[in-house]
């Protein structure tokens, strides 16, 4: 005697199945993670050698060591390590680990898409131009992020430099005003106030405040931030007032950041107009045309309704 199983019964029992299968798998990863970041406060507190060296540290080391041996220092690497600044990845490690994953990617998206076609004739190209894609689309991607970050800090910065003015003008010194500001701006400005936290990390760890200023430079990575830098190093190591100097930088911040906000306006307009002429105007034409080619089509039909009745039999 058979058995005989419905189809979608099967389908339901797979479906069931596969979802308690991830289950498990999230539940034990997180029961590890817990105890795994358990184990590396004990090891730090331990003053272990080895304390956070797990699963991710190894795999992070592997593939920035296949990126170095993939690329080393090129033009590209150093390219690429700029795109990675501006996105946020300040580590040196950021560059190669990026090449080897750029590089992984696009070799699983080749060999996905020769699996799924076959890997006969025409489907060997479209695999191809498909890895390919997915290369150059991974270096777009970071520079797509870079870009959103630096129009968030430029949002950010002229209230954090308002922020500043009014610190400094209470007496306190930079290092305090930054500190003070750091630690308000979490929620307003999180991009920016991320930025002076790890500079107050780089001066309290003993870094010399020109290389502190010049990174600071660096990871805010817009020609504001850059100059905001280049600010504070001149006031803190060729004299003069930082107030006035700031206050005029903040002014002209705000002019730029009001004239951004025209061109975006203006680009909106046309944006705006460019959908009004291709979803609008057809729609306009057909109700305005509509009824005369109607009665057109009316005409015609009747005109040859009355010719056909007057011809001679």
């Amino acid at each position: 005697m058979t058995l005989t199983v419905l189809p979608g019964l099967n389908w339901i029992v797979a479906a069931l199945s596969v979802g308690a299968g991830v289950l498990a798998i999230l539940l034990s990863a997180s029961s590890i993670s817990r105890q795994r970041s358990s184990g590396t406060r004990l090891a730090l507190l331990m003053g272990g050698e080895h304390a956070g060296r797990n699963i991710l540290h190894l795999l992070i080391g592997w593939l920035e060591g296949a990126g170095r041996k993939l690329s080393g220092e090129t033009p590209t690497t150093r390219q690429i390590r700029h795109e990675l600044a501006k996105a946020g990845y300040f580590s040196p490690a950021a560059p190669y680990v990026f090449l080897a994953l750029r590089l992984l990617i696009s070799l699983a998206a080749f060999v996905s898409i020769l699996i799924w076609r076959g890997g006969q004739g025409i489907d060997l190209l479209l695999a191809l131009i498909f890895g390919y894609l997915t290369y150059r689309c991974s270096l777009i991607l970071v520079k797509v992020v870079g870009e959103r970050r630096a129009r968030r800090i430029q949002r950010e910065l002229p209230s954090v430099l308002d922020l500043i003015l009014m610190v400094l003008d209470s007496g306190v010194s930079i290092d305090q005003c930054l500190h003070y500001v750091a630690s308000v701006t979490a929620r307003s400005a999180p991009t920016t106030s991320a930025v002076l936290v790890k500079h107050i990390a780089d001066v309290d760890s003993g870094l010399p405040y020109d290389a502190a200023l010049d990174r600071l430079g660096q990871r805010l990575a817009v020609d504001e931030g850059v100059d905001f830098a280049s600010l504070l190093k001149q006031a803190t190591f060729h004299g003069g007032e930082l107030g006035p100097s700031l206050r005029r930088y903040s002014t002209e911040l705000a002019e730029r950041r009001l004239s951004r906000a025209r061109e975006e306006g203006g680009r909106r307009a046309t944006y705006l107009t460019m959908v009004m002429v291709f979803f609008f105007v057809p729609v306009l034409l057909v109700v305005l045309l509509g009824p005369a080619v109607v009665d057109v089509g009316d005409t015609l039909r009747s005109v040859a309704v009355k010719a056909h009745k007057v011809q001679p039999k």
